[in-house]
């Protein structure tokens, strides 16, 4: 596509990767969009090495096999621009720390989306300053950045039919 906009370019957070291994009610599915939008090339993915780090200690009532096949069809073998934590991407994650009020982790995983040029941090935990850029990245909950697809849409489906689901046993999570 000659003069297009090039893909957008996302940094996701570790928790929305658990939030696909576990299929959280209400919080797994713009994440999993994401990971199927950078698998057809309509965003790009960047990530620090710790993500991986830290979804090794994930512990839950998902199989081992599932974390696995998730992990290495989206993050080994995904087009991912991994960042390495330098000691540049640790001095930012500091200066992140006292500013933000950040945890460590949170703030170097910012910090990796920051120094890597990212257009969008994503995340869902708490901490982090929403709405506001850091640099040229924009800090947002999980969204769509790209023109939908019929991918998008039957995710977006399968996330419907497990909320009325939900909704029809008597047990809405609306999070």
């Amino acid at each position: 596509m000659a003069g297009s906009a090039p893909a957008p370019f996302v940094y996701m957070d570790t928790c929305l990767f658990f939030s696909v291994i576990k299929k959280e009610k209400g919080l797994w599915q713009v994440p999993l969009q994401v990971l199927l939008a950078a698998a057809r090339g309509d965003v790009r993915l960047t990530a620090s090495a710790l993500l991986l780090a830290e979804l090794s200690s994930f512990k839950g009532d998902v199989a081992r096999s599932e974390q696995d096949r998730i992990i290495e069809q989206y993050l080994v073998q995904g087009d991912i621009e991994w960042v390495e934590l330098d000691l540049f991407t640790a001095q930012e994650a500091r200066r992140l720390c006292v500013e933000y009020r950040l945890r460590g982790a949170d703030a170097v995983h910012l910090a990796s989306a920051v120094r890597r040029g990212a257009d969008y941090f994503m995340s869902n935990d708490k901490r982090f300053p929403y709405g506001q850029s850091i640099q040229n990245t924009k800090v947002r909950h999980p969204e769509v950045v790209w023109p939908n697809t019929l991918e998008d849409a039957q995710v977006e489906l399968e996330a419907g039919l497990e909320l009325d689901v939900s909704i029809e046993g008597g047990e809405p999570d609306l999070r």
